[in-house]
């Protein structure tokens, strides 16, 4: 993790940093139709196709967040299709300083998702942060999750609107 190329964004009050090599895209909010279709799935509407979306702040439990849209794609996530996940705002893109890896059992619900941590006083742009955490994207969203993202896909490809 240590020196790899990462977005920088606010997920409530924590930084994080996702690896720049799974960002597709990145969206403002106000730019994507996205509406709430279970409990933690969102329909995001990306100009000819709609993908499952989860927000981050709220898998992580710190809070709401509405001001982007990370469009994301990774093979070990639903094949490598794309998928939006919402973050707070985005501060930079930059190499990572030295990571410290955090054992997967200080956060639970979401084991493995806060990979790593660094101080934040070694980037400029996170003068009012003093550390941020390394987001991984293929941890953060469960298995169950996951399941409901794919029957989206399936229905709105089948051309029905509701996940039930």
């Amino acid at each position: 993790m240590t020196g790899q190329l990462a977005l920088l964004a606010f997920v409530g009050d924590l930084v994080i940093a996702i690896d720049v090599a799974a960002v597709v895209q990145l969206r403002l909010a106000t730019d994507v139709a996205a509406r709430r279709v279970d409990r933690s799935l969102f329909a995001v509407e990306l100009d000819d196709e709609t993908i499952p979306g989860w927000a981050a702040g709220e898998l992580l439990g710190v809070g709401a967040c509405d001001t982007a849209w990370v469009i994301a794609s990774l093979a070990s996530v639903d094949g490598g299709r794309r998928f939006g996940v919402r973050i707070g705002r985005c501060m930079a893109v930059q190499r990572l300083p030295v990571c410290h890896a955090i054992p997967p059992s200080l956060f639970r619900a979401r084991g493995g998702a806060i990979a790593a941590a660094f101080a934040g006083t070694q980037i400029a742009e996170l003068t009012s942060a003093p550390s941020g955490v390394v987001l991984d994207l293929s941890r953060l969203v469960t298995a169950g999750e996951l399941g409901a993202g794919q029957r989206l896909r399936t229905r709105r490809e089948g051309g029905l609107d509701r996940v039930t």
